[in-house]
């Protein structure tokens, strides 16, 4: 692989946020990418975004899909390798957090985040990783800067972000030689990630940090840097920070 190769990528998370900003930089470097969430109408307008500034050979497919639905997951997979040839890139990004203290968080809501934020990538992992074997391709994991530390009130999404780093581990350790890894662990970021919290107290005391955070562009920079590195070497793990921090 060199860094003039294009890739096609398959993305989850990709209706808003990082997930997005992901598909437009990807998009306009000329990349293929399957792009998937549960929200059809704003994985459109992503779309239209991406398509307006795509570069050379550059292309967007939408599908809506629900990560924890495992047969509609494979489906979108199985489109994604019929539609492109194959696939060289796998981006399990989409994910959650509910902010509370232990002793008053609903299970619920402990449940959703180890679904969706382990769960959800292990099924696209599982889904996806013939294919990247194939193509000696590479994962390229959403963490935090929570998937090596544990901070208040979000112990839960801190350890399901553990889980995301320890995946990618694993995936360097067990596919060495097969398929590359990388995990990105981001600080604050500004996107409505905050705003899934109940607490109202809570988010009255994040909702500044978060809006001081990285732009999701920022995020989506280090997801090219990752794959443009191949061929040159394997970025494993990359931690950025807001200015603040």
């Amino acid at each position: 692989m060199t860094t003039r190769r294009k890739y096609t990528v398959f993305l989850t998370g990709a209706s808003s946020g990082i997930g997005a900003a992901i598909a437009k930089q990807l998009v306009a470097h000329g990349h293929q990418v399957f792009a998937t969430a549960r929200r059809s109408d704003a994985l459109a307008a992503v779309a239209k975004d991406a398509e307006k500034n795509a570069g050379q050979g550059g292309r967007i497919i939408t599908h809506a899909m629900d990560v924890l639905d495992r047969a509609a997951h494979a489906e979108a997979v199985e489109r994604c390798t019929a539609e492109f040839g194959g696939m060289d890139v796998t981006i399990p990004n989409a994910g959650l957090g509910i902010f509370s203290p232990l002793d008053k968080a609903e299970l619920v809501d402990w449940m959703t985040m180890v679904d969706v934020n382990i769960k959800g990538v292990l099924t696209t992992l599982h889904l996806c990783l013939p294919h990247l074997i194939k193509s000696q391709g590479l994962v390229i994991n959403i963490g935090s800067v929570a998937s090596r530390n544990v901070f208040p009130n979000s112990g839960v999404y801190c350890a399901t972000k553990h889980a995301v780093l320890a995946l990618g581990e694993a995936i360097r350790q067990d596919l060495k030689d097969k398929v590359a890894s990388t995990t990105i662990c981001p600080g604050a970021v500004d996107t409505a990630f905050i705003e899934q919290t109940k607490d109202a107290a809570l988010l009255d005391q994040y909702r500044p940090g978060f809006k001081k955070g990285m732009q999701p562009e920022f995020v989506a920079r280090q997801v090219l840097n990752a794959i443009d590195a191949r061929g040159h070497g394997i970025v494993s793990d990359i931690t950025i920070r807001p200015d603040f921090l």
